[in-house]
Order: C-alpha cells, then structure tokens, then sequence
C-alpha cells in the first residue's frame, strides 16, 4: 500500500463507518422489535389459558414450545446486531492503524 492508497482508504473510511454505524442502529432497532414479537406471544399464550402447566418450569417450557419462531427470529437478529458491531469495529481498527501509519509517514517526510 503506498502513500496514495493510504490517503485514498483514510477519505473512503470515514463513510464506511457511518454506514456500519447505520447498520448497528438497524439490526439493534430489529433486536428491540423481535423481544416485543416474543413478549406479546408469550403474553398472547398466556391470557388465552393455552399455558396451564402446574409450576413455573413447566409454564416456561410450554412457553417456549410454543413461541419457537419468535425465538429463532430473536436469535437470529440477535446474531445479525453482532456482525454489524463487529464489522464496526473493524472499519474503526482500520481507520486508526491507517492515521497511525499516516502520521509516522508525515514525520518520517
């Protein structure tokens, strides 16, 4: 990588990263969204006497027996909401390795 790719990358990032941020604020507003999918099954589940087990850890198996694709889209925008963060963070890492490298060119200059 030579002087002018580093420029050009250090013009490109800072973009990048606002879109990765973009990204972060999406896939957490996805995880608030499907917590509230969940609850309001849970919730729907319960106040239709479809749950009737005797003690709370059979109410909360049959709860999630049947709230299983609630759960999955859960974990699965729990999982997205991840790689967003870290895809983040690695544009972030970038950035300040390619303005450490820039400021020792332009001392070593």
């Amino acid at each position: 990588m030579n002087k002018q790719d580093i420029v050009d990358r250090l013009l490109d990032l800072p973009a990048e990263i606002g879109q990765a941020e973009d990204s972060v604020i999406w896939a957490n507003q996805v995880v608030v969204s499907a917590k509230a999918a969940l609850q309001e099954a849970e919730d729907r589940l319960l106040t239709s006497n479809v749950i009737d087990g005797k003690n709370e850890a059979i109410r909360s198996a049959q709860l999630r027996s049947f709230t299983g694709p609630e759960r999955e889209s859960l974990l699965q925008a729990e999982n997205d909401s991840i790689k967003c963060r870290s895809a983040l963070t690695q544009l972030q890492n970038e950035f300040r390795a390619l303005q450490a490298v820039a400021d020792l060119l332009k001392g070593a200059a």
